[in-house]
């Protein structure tokens, strides 16, 4: 193979080679991009992509791969690229590279502070409301200099007694209706929404969607164990808890389960033996309620009374008064989302991004119809979507799908957008940081390659960038799908293998 590659590397352009029966794309090669890609390092490379689809893994599944130049658009290797398959987490690169392209860098999430009615002495004669605009990051502890969630309530409360404000004669109202009432994508798994990565997402997000809580774990495997409690406090969720005691060693093996709008929570699964205090992640239901829960007991903390009980604006239906602003909140700039996004897969941040994108595309911040709305923003861009069929910004959707090559072509034309250093300081370098921190150290490829890794069930991907010896930046996307059974980690392995490679063209 890597002496028919060489040849190739020599002839004007090939049309399909059939190799163990497999149609496997090379075109244009012509000698001037042998002088740009190495040729045995090409072929090194087609010859491990070949092997892998070829292997047992992979008797049932399909691996796609696409490898384009961003400079002129050629197709260099490809392999099943026009195939419609799940895309994982790579999807991620296409959300924000969106917003990114939407709105600059340094686009910053607004959430306000207000109230309406009077001020009679120090009584409000109103409701005091948080209104977001879709922050995914409000009250997160990721980044430094931001407050998160107990010093936001804290700044809230302060902003509340410095107006002069030492009773509310209404309620503690949160705002989501900057989006729609649907929260969550239909074809999200029911497995996936109690837990932490499967969080909605609101017009109002707070402390990313998340609580902790912590068991202890029995002396014997089989025991049942004991809740110690979760953080932040939420006295109004119902846990009923059938999680129990696991080997020593065993990791976090819960599964948490709740409606994304009720308040009875499932506990599920097995914490490691020896465990005196476990913490496990789950997904707050209804969060915009969770807010103004948690300002309404702040302020009555620190002595501002609150006649009535809170409460959640419905998207519909919402009758608007006037209001007078008490607090306007900035979130870090986009391009540092972005980055959290990228490196450390976060979906909330994501789906957050294919919200506020369509709603700037369309008026209009569903799920389907955002994603619509994406698509053919890129086509206008001249990206190929044929193929491209996602149903939310994350990839957690098992059912939603695109191409190798829908990615390589949004890669290729994020190159020519304004917004390109910051999309492209975003994502993680192998080797170094972010999710593929440890993949290809003391290689010739760490360093070389920045890439987006995705996994959900039957699924593992990457998608990115490169830079060849030669300085030319080349766009890439690999997926594999419905490989054998319980062979993730060699699949993992195998496709590891392939950036490696990719990193030394």
């Amino acid at each position: 193979m890597t002496k028919l590659i060489k040849t190739i590397g020599f002839t004007a352009a090939l049309g399909r080679i059939l190799i163990s029966g497999i149609l496997f794309y090379i075109f244009s090669l012509q000698i001037s991009t042998a002088q740009r890609i190495d040729s045995l390092g090409l072929g090194r490379l087609a010859d491990a992509v070949i092997e892998l689809q070829n292997s047992e893994l992979m008797r049932n599944g399909t691996l796609a791969f696409c490898l384009k130049s961003t400079r002129d658009g050629r197709t260099i290797l490809g392999l099943n690229q026009e195939q419609s398959l799940p895309s994982a987490s790579t999807l991620k690169l296409v959300s924000t590279a969106t917003v990114l392209s939407l709105f600059g860098g340094d686009y910053t999430y607004k959430t306000y502070l207000e109230y309406d009615g009077q001020l009679v002495g120090d009584t409000l004669l109103g409701n005091l409301y948080i209104r977001g605009t879709g922050d995914p990051s409000l009250g997160s502890d990721r980044f430094e200099g931001y407050p998160d969630r107990p010093k936001l309530l804290a700044r809230w409360t302060a902003a509340v007694r410095k107006a002069g404000i030492r009773y509310i004669r209404g309620q503690v109202a949160a705002d989501p209706t900057f989006f729609d009432d649907k929260v969550l994508a239909d074809t999200w798994v029911w497995g996936d929404l109690g837990n932490y990565y499967g969080a909605g997402v609101h017009g109002l997000n707070f402390g990313e969607n998340l609580y902790r809580v912590s068991f202890r774990a029995g002396r014997d495997v089989g025991d049942p164990t004991q809740v110690l409690g979760i953080d932040p406090e939420l006295p109004y969720l119902t846990l009923a808890n059938q999680v129990t005691t696991g080997e020593a060693g065993s990791g976090d093996q819960v599964y948490i389960y709740t409606s994304p709008l009720g308040n009875a929570v499932q506990l599920t699964g097995t914490v490691p033996r020896g465990a005196i205090s476990f913490a496990v992640k789950g997904a707050v239901p209804n969060p915009a309620y969770a807010v103004a829960f948690g300002l309404n007991q702040t302020l009555k903390a620190e002595g501002v009374g609150v006649a009535e009980e809170p409460r959640v604006l419905a998207a519909s239906g919402a009758i608007q008064v006037p209001r007078t602003v008490l607090d306007q909140y900035d979130s870090p700039t986009l391009r540092e989302l972005c980055q959290q996004t990228n490196w450390w897969s976060i979906n909330l941040y994501a789906d957050a991004f294919l919200k506020t994108s369509g709603q700037r595309l369309s008026g209009k911040a569903s799920f389907d119809d955002a994603a619509k709305a994406e698509a053919a923003y890129w086509r206008t861009k001249g990206a190929d979507m044929r193929g491209f069929y996602i149903k939310d910004g994350s990839g957690l959707s098992p059912t939603g799908s695109l191409t190798a090559q829908n990615l390589s072509e949004v890669l290729n034309a994020a190159t020519k957008d304004k917004t390109f250093t910051d999309f492209y300081n975003s994502i993680a370098i192998l080797g170094k940081t972010g999710t593929v921190r440890n993949i290809g150290k003391r290689t010739k490829a760490a360093g070389n390659v920045r890439a987006k890794s995705g996994s959900i069930e039957g699924t593992r991907a990457y998608a990115g960038y490169v830079v060849t010896q030669e300085g030319e930046r080349l766009s890439f996307a690999m997926i594999a799908h419905k490989y054998l059974p319980d062979t993730s980690g060699e699949v993992s392995r195998a496709l590891r293998e392939l950036l490696v490679l990719l990193g030394e063209l």
